[in-house]
């Protein structure tokens, strides 16, 4: 490939980056990842334990950057008859399996310890990860998964360290997207090919 060919690959390459940072705007498939309440319920969540504790907006002082409400659960392991509700759930339909999926959301730690001893135990569908460690300082988590299923269950169980008594573990800001290579970055792939060739032609 001579340099003009180079060239034109160059130029094709730049202008494919540049529709894929002009992408649309990730689609949020949970719902109310804002961890709104109505009527007292948290909506569009299960929890794991129906029968357990969880705590809304437990610091409303202490807003996380999604704002409004938010999801917690204490660590009562040691005040029985006393339980938690473990953790939270929701069924997410319409996957492409093999898809990429980006999940986000923001969490934090309250109450008389926040030392750095809980964070969120994060399942979808097959795959299970953890969140970073929090104080009373609201932190970002970003994972990425792939879909096995066209339908999947995206849960968020509480998980306490030693020490964590009588800690709450916060979530808000919960958002999951595909994440998609825009089908306009492809038509770029024949032209390169057609242009490679236009030069090579042109060498001869």
């Amino acid at each position: 490939m001579n340099r003009t060919c180079v060239n034109l690959a160059t130029v094709v390459l730049l202008c494919a980056v540049s529709v894929l940072a002009q992408a649309a705007p990730l689609t949020n498939l949970v719902v109310n990842g804002s961890m709104n309440y109505t009527g007292g319920q948290l909506t569009g969540w299960t929890l794991i334990n129906p029968t357990g504790e969880s705590w809304n907006a437990f610091q409303p002082g202490n807003p996380s950057p999604d704002g409004g409400s938010n999801f917690g659960i204490q660590d009562l392991d040691n005040f029985a008859p006393r339980k938690n509700a473990v953790g939270i759930s929701q069924v997410i339909d319409n996957l492409v399996v093999g898809g990429h999926y980006e999940l986000s959301f923001y969490s934090n730690e309250e109450h008389t310890n926040p030392n750095f001893l809980a964070q969120w135990q994060v399942s979808f569908g097959n795959q299970t990860q953890l969140s970073t460690l929090t104080d009373t300082a609201w932190v970002g988590d970003v994972m990425h998964f792939t879909a096995s299923s066209s339908s999947q269950t995206l849960s968020f169980i509480a998980n306490f360290l030693p020490g964590a008594l009588p800690q709450i573990l916060n979530i808000d800001g919960v958002s999951l997207a595909p994440v998609p290579v825009p089908a306009a970055a492809w038509l770029f792939v024949p032209a390169l090919l057609g242009m490679a060739g236009l030069a090579r032609r042109q060498s001869f």
